[in-house]
């Protein structure tokens, strides 16, 4: 979830021999550009970021928003961490684990000696209760958005269903010894496992505690600690003295504002008083051209990977958007071009959900899109399909920079085509909850950030029938049974090209539909002060704290 940021996903089988292969190889996401800096990693220091949204909840199996961003670099880790190639790499694991001949029995040692931030061990306990309690239909305040993705475990279902009081195929066998068996080989499940929402949290604290008190008072076993959160305002975190991996992190300390209004930000770090965005996204359009121009400014944008589609969701059961030919006419009337023009460039024109850096990409979908620009057409099918002038209503987060952009864009093309469209704001955080609805909502904006590359990472979040239902990730509320079958069928083929083929037709019957329109790829660019040294910007979460140190 850009920002509403995540919700996730069903995973997909494989053979052993890719399994294994997926384990020790690298995945093809290009590396993160890399800050050269001026002299070798010193200790010490603080860095300050700033956020343009707000802190929610600092609990992994809650986190969805700007705080999600925030907690991946700071408080905690699981048995895989991403590295800044978006590959899977063990982190509590103390090596890669033992993975039966039918792929389904995954056998992992965890480090020995790894204390969370308040002292006590880590044990595979900790490990079965972290990942039990994504699986908990019962978590307060809410069941985990992570919930579908780990719903791979023998017994799992039963466990969500209320049928069984433990997940059977998540099995500790000793003080550090983890087992997970899975309903049938996942190629990708070291990927999961590097999830934010399976970062592993301390039994002892969580369940002492009342529902939502870890998530104002997280404990971990990351680089860093949560010590003070001043709601609305900043978060300030400082060095773990209990941190496993030696010599990090450098920073003693990083504090996180949040609710800045983003020319106020782009300010602040100018003048010093911050270091950078946390989030590159939240850096305007005019932001990034003035310190593109301004010689002393334009080293601190530095390049971040293109990981990022916007989209426009069609509510199939608001009318007039249950109508085919309507939704077939505002397809056509986007000008995607003019949206990047208004985005200011930093964009790229989206005709597809899968990014560049997925296997899937399809390039033919460029080429020749279900529905081409062509507003003269559009007016056609608009008048063919009965329209009547019917008020119909766009729902955009303002928070987020670029909708400000994009919904006058696209409201000035569908208007030019007949459409009465208007506008309606609301949060990043309460768009969410209203677009989840059947009923209550027709059109909205979202968007995604890559979780890991691969089209799995958005069909199954986003276009699937599961996701569509009341409740679910999508506002488009379509499900196309056809188009499930073939992701379906894709599940019993190893990576590679058999398997790439059945999610790209799995797609364009999606795009067919008119129900969940593509619109740009973000080109995101990281603003940064030359006194963050070491700096890159991760694929997932962005700034990875623990690498950074300040230049003396």
């Amino acid at each position: 979830m850009t920002v509403n940021m995540r919700q996730r996903r069903k995973f997909v089988p494989a053979t052993i021999a890719t399994l294994i292969a997926l384990v020790l190889s690298t995945l093809g996401a290009s590396a993160a550009p890399f800050r050269h800096p001026a002299s070798g990693p010193t200790h010490g220091g603080t860095v300050r970021v700033v956020f343009t949204g707000d802190f929610v909840s600092f609990d992994p199996a809650q986190s969805q928003n700007d705080d999600w961003l925030l907690m991946q670099g700071t408080l905690f880790n699981g048995l895989y961490a991403m590295d800044r190639t978006g590959k899977p790499q063990i982190d509590l694991a103390a090596a890669p684990p033992t993975i039966s001949a039918d792929g389904k029995t995954w056998t992992f040692q965890l480090r020995k000696g790894v204390e969370f931030s308040n002292g006590a061990e880590l044990t595979a306990s900790d490990v079965r209760f972290s990942l039990t309690r994504v699986l908990d239909p019962h978590l307060k305040p809410a069941a985990s958005w992570g919930q579908p993705s780990d719903n791979i475990f023998q017994g799992s279902q039963d466990f969500i269903s209320g049928k069984a009081k433990t997940v059977t195929g998540i099995q500790v066998l000793s003080k550090y010894g983890i087992r997970f068996v899975l309903t049938q080989p996942v190629a990708i499940f070291p990927f999961i496992l590097a999830e934010s929402f399976n970062r592993i949290v301390p039994q002892a604290v969580v369940t002492s505690e009342s529902a939502d008190a870890f998530g104002n008072h997280p404990v971990g076993s990351g680089p860093f600690l949560l010590q003070s959160w001043q709601k609305g305002s900043q978060a300030v975190f400082v060095r773990n003295p209990h941190y496993f991996h030696a010599g990090l992190p450098y920073l003693d300390k990083v504090i996180a504002y949040s609710n800045v209004a983003p020319n106020v930000a782009a300010l602040k770090v100018e003048k010093g008083e911050a270091d950078g965005f946390g989030f590159s996204a939240e850096v305007t359009a005019a932001d990034r051209t003035q310190a593109k121009n301004d010689p002393k400014y334009s080293h601190y944008l530095q390049a971040a990977p293109v990981t990022q589609v916007v989209w426009m969701n069609l509510n199939v059961h608001a009318a007039p958007l249950d109508n085919l030919k309507l939704r077939q006419a505002i397809a056509m009337a986007i000008n995607r071009p003019r949206l990047v023009k208004l985005l200011g460039g930093n964009a790229l024109p989206a005709y597809q959900w899968y990014r560049p850096l997925f296997p899937q990409y399809d390039p033919a979908v460029d080429q020749h899109p279900p529905y081409p620009y062509d507003p003269v057409k559009a007016a056609a099918l608009l008048k063919a399909s009965g329209y009547k002038g019917e008020a119909v209503t766009l729902y955009y987060a303002s928070d987020l920079q670029r909708n400000l952009s994009l919904a006058p864009g696209l409201q000035q093309d569908l208007q030019q085509i007949g459409l009465n469209l208007s506008l309606r704001t609301t949060t990043d955080a309460s768009l969410g909850g209203i677009r989840s609805q059947l009923n209550g909502h027709q059109l909205d904006l979202n968007g995604d950030t890559m979780g890991y590359p691969d089209a799995t990472e958005i069909y199954s979040n986003q276009m699937n029938c599961a996701s569509n239902v009341a409740g679910g990730g999508s506002g488009a509320h379509y499900c196309d049974p056809v188009a499930d079958a073939l992701a379906n069928r894709a599940e019993g083929l190893p990576l590679g090209a058999g398997r790439n083929a059945l999610l790209r037709q799995a797609q364009v019957r999606i795009l067919q539909s008119a129900t969940q329109i593509p619109l740009v790829f973000l080109k995101p660019a990281a603003f940064v002060s030359p006194r963050v040294q070491g700096f890159y910007y991760h694929p997932i979460f962005g700034w990875d704290y623990e690498h950074y140190w300040v230049a003396q």
